[in-house]
């Protein structure tokens, strides 16, 4: 996960059809029986509104960086679930009604992020199902939200890439030469880190795996930034290794940008080694 400035709000979550389906879950529920399913949800589901996001994150997964564009259609995800929320093992209703098209609760989500599948997880005799789904942990239940506005008193555990700076909760192991290179842990001890990973399942095999493959090429691309570097150093008046020092900068560039997969993992692992070949704050 990355941080990510908050986009503009898409026009469709404003209208007036918008803001009639908001006040009739805000209706249903305030004369709510209990048990009764409310399926007008529609609004999030806007062409714009997934223009946004598919723009916003470039195509990628709000939780896991995994480029989905190419394979998968978005699943437009919700931060705090609009129906039920999984407290335990039970999914217990009504769920964050009065957010189900708030812009800031609606992210995009790879399928094995957001829907609940067998996974094979680290340290697992066997696979277990996992992924966010009505998942939303809390430091404490007693501050669930059960009213329009009382989230905010919330001591909310997922990370948000909007309201939070993952690269503070969340490392990456590299460098090690072995199948650990690519796995994802809490960083100095972070609550909000652990609960991240757990939810969605961001040590799932196919995953560590792709951050491997990924973590590889970026180190051979650094390992020859750092030959380009020395060639420059032992002979600095080469207009040619220059030239080659900066192209072989440009493409490592690639790994960090903001669309590219993986890029808060790549962005930490380049941080390393920039204060390795050139000393000073990384």
């Amino acid at each position: 996960m990355r941080r990510v400035r908050k986009p503009k709000e898409p026009a469709s979550l404003s209208d007036v059809k918008t803001l009639d389906e908001r006040q009739a879950a805000l209706d249903f529920y305030a004369a709510w029986d209990g048990s009764a399913k409310y399926d007008g949800f529609k609004a999030y589901k806007n062409p714009d509104v997934r223009a946004a996001l598919e723009e916003a994150f470039g195509g990628k997964c709000a939780y896991c960086e995994t480029s989905y564009a190419a394979t998968q259609p978005v699943a437009i995800e919700h931060y705090r679930p609009k129906g039920e929320v999984k407290i335990g093992r039970k999914r217990v209703p009504p769920g964050y009604y009065w957010l189900a098209s708030e812009w800031t609760n609606l992210l995009p989500s790879c399928t094995d992020c957001n829907s609940p599948r067998g996974q094979d997880l680290p340290n697992q005799p066997k696979t277990v199902t996992a992924g966010k789904a009505n998942a939303f942990p809390l430091a404490s239940e007693s501050t669930r939200a059960t009213t329009p506005g009382s989230e905010r008193t919330e001591k909310r555990l997922l990370l948000h890439p909007y309201l939070d700076y993952p690269e503070k909760h969340l490392e990456f192991v590299w460098g090690t030469g072995t199948v650990d290179d690519g796995w994802v842990r809490p960083l100095r001890g972070s609550r909000k880190g652990a609960a991240t990973i757990e939810v969605c399942a961001l040590q799932r095999r196919g995953l560590r795996a792709a951050r491997r493959d990924r973590l590889l090429d970026l180190i051979a691309h650094l390992e020859s930034v750092a030959e380009a570097q020395s060639n420059v150093v032992r002979r600095p008046d080469d207009p040619e290794l220059l030239t080659q020092l900066e192209r072989r900068l440009a493409e490592v560039s690639r790994f960090v940008a903001d669309h590219a997969p993986y890029s808060a993992m790549c962005r930490q692992v380049v941080a390393a080694y920039r204060q390795k070949l050139f000393g000073g704050p990384s």
